[in-house]
């Protein structure tokens, strides 16, 4: 790890350091098991000290030095951020690194695998057939322990740079932020970069945990989770780790990206808010508030995908998890509002969606994702976050989770990265030939993380600039060719 980011192992440590101590969201194996990576693709050849300046420019800012950060243990084995009081050029702001390819992406053996939209719902290409630019040559993410033994930032940029496209990735060690946190680092990155820095705002103060009465239960939660009574007991949790655990940790996974045009989805979402609000009408209920997002419906024709080809016993319980920000719930509450001083951390909750598999398969896809809005309305409230924290206490597994459903259950996961606006990023002032008045927007996006590769876990990187959805996941080895049979099936079908 020192050798690939070029560090020497610190012999000692900066006692001028502002030392912080990780909270509750990050002090856990469930952040702390993986590094990340997202790589932009810019059909543009990027100036990349211009990245590399502005996105500096944006950590030195005050309250912005926590991404500057390194990562240590103390005495007692605990670890702590330590926070450089001033940034030097032996102890930057950022881990930076360019390479110069000289030759077009078509040329370059991973650079020439980047995908390209498609023109009806399909598996386009592997994520990590882009691994050695999304991290170094060689180099295998080995989570939080690769950032403890070298005085690194926690935050890194690689720009690669070809005659006709440039792919910068962004890297990070996932205690720094979430997704939304990502959305706060890059949106003020393109204002640094814009010469807006008069609109950025200081993030809050993370000198204390602000979600510390979740972690402890000093305020108690004022009604029971919708879901308490389906918690998994410790029997349940054998049977479903002897499932799902060998699938993550022991069977051969194979990483793959999705690609869902405009023409198919909307359609559905459409189809799907007809039949519900025609339903309405027939139960004489309010047909105005009938309403769906592009992601539940995305979330439930996904689901479906991966059930239907798998042929499941009809009984079979299906666990939909999906990962939702704690900020709004809790604005003006634990955080201040998030457009005055945003938390650039991780604050994360989750919906659960329990249906039977042949409900799924039968049932038309405008119930089910009813089912996934209805979760998420219901179980994204505070209070019904205070009560799921209070079901993680409770829980004793020292990971902010709590496994819903039952030990047979099929588990999916979700977490939908559209708000964090990749796909919408202009980087035209980094353009090495300035376009006048012509956005310079990424034209695909990708995540590669690990060493933790949590089976069926689905990344939505989000909607590109022609209305493409972009999905990515690990399935064991052999499910994505039953994944596109699906895909061909249901296209052919007009489903």
């Amino acid at each position: 790890m020192d050798k690939l980011f070029g560090r020497k192992p610190a012999a000692c440590w900066d006692p001028t350091d502002k030392v912080v101590p990780l909270h509750f969201f990050e002090n856990s194996l469930l952040v702390q098991g993986n590094n990340m990576a997202v790589s932009l693709v810019f059909d543009d050849v990027l100036d990349p000290e211009k990245l590399r300046q502005s996105l500096e420019r944006l950590i030195k800012r005050d309250g912005w030095q926590r991404l500057g950060g390194r990562l240590r243990k103390n005495a007692s084995g605990k670890i702590e951020w330590h926070i450089p009081t001033k940034f030097t050029a032996s102890r930057p702001a950022l881990r930076f690194s360019h390479v110069d390819h000289g030759m077009p992406a078509a040329s370059h053996p991973a650079a020439s695998r980047i995908p390209t939209p498609s023109d009806r719902p399909a598996v386009v290409g592997d994520p990590d057939d882009l691994a050695d630019l999304a991290w170094e040559p060689g180099h295998r993410p080995g989570g939080i322990s690769d950032y403890l033994a070298a005085d690194i930032p926690v935050l890194g940029l690689r720009v690669n740079s070809f005659t006709d496209k440039t792919v910068a990735v962004l890297q990070w060690q996932h205690v720094a932020f979430d997704a939304i946190g990502m959305q706060y680092v890059v949106e003020n990155w393109s204002r640094v970069l814009w010469g807006r820095e008069d609109e950025i705002p200081t993030p809050c103060g993370l000198d204390s945990d602000p979600f510390d009465a979740l972690a402890k239960g000093t305020r108690p939660s004022v009604e029971p989770h919708l879901l308490t009574d389906s918690r998994v007991g410790l029997g349940g949790m054998l049977k479903w780790g002897l499932s799902y655990g060998v699938d993550m940790l022991v069977r051969a996974k194979e990483n793959r990206m999705v690609c869902v045009p405009e023409t198919y989805w909307r359609p559905q979402l459409e189809r799907a808010l007809a039949e519900l609000r025609a339903e309405a009408t027939e139960k004489g209920e309010d047909v105005s508030k009938v309403f769906l997002t592009e992601g539940d419906i995305l979330t439930a024709w996904t689901l479906r995908c991966v059930v239907a080809p798998l042929r499941m016993n009809p009984e079979r319980t299906v666990a939909a998890s999906i990962a939702m920000s704690l900020r709004k719930a809790f604005e003006g509450d634990l955080i201040p509002p998030s457009a005055e001083r945003p938390y650039v951390g991780n604050a994360f909750g989750w919906a659960n969606v329990l249906v039977r598999a042949g409900d799924v398969t039968s049932k038309p896809l405008s119930w089910l994702a009813r089912q996934v809005r209805r979760a998420i309305n219901e179980q994204g409230t505070r209070a019904q976050h205070e009560a799921y924290y209070a079901m993680v206490r409770e829980s004793g597994m020292g990971l902010p989770i709590v496994v819903i459903g039952d030990g047979g259950m099929a588990q999916v996961g979700f977490s939908n990265w559209d708000k964090a606006g990749l796909f919408r990023l202009d980087f035209a002032p980094a353009r090495t030939v300035p376009k006048d008045g012509v956005p310079c927007l990424p034209s695909y996006v990708q995540e590669n993380h690990g060493p933790v590769k949590p089976a069926d876990g689905f990344f939505v990187l989000g909607k590109d600039s022609k209305g493409n959805y972009w999905t990515s996941a690990y399935r064991v080895k052999g499910q994505w060719a039953k994944f596109q049979e699906q895909l061909d099936k249901d296209f052919k079908e007009g489903i």
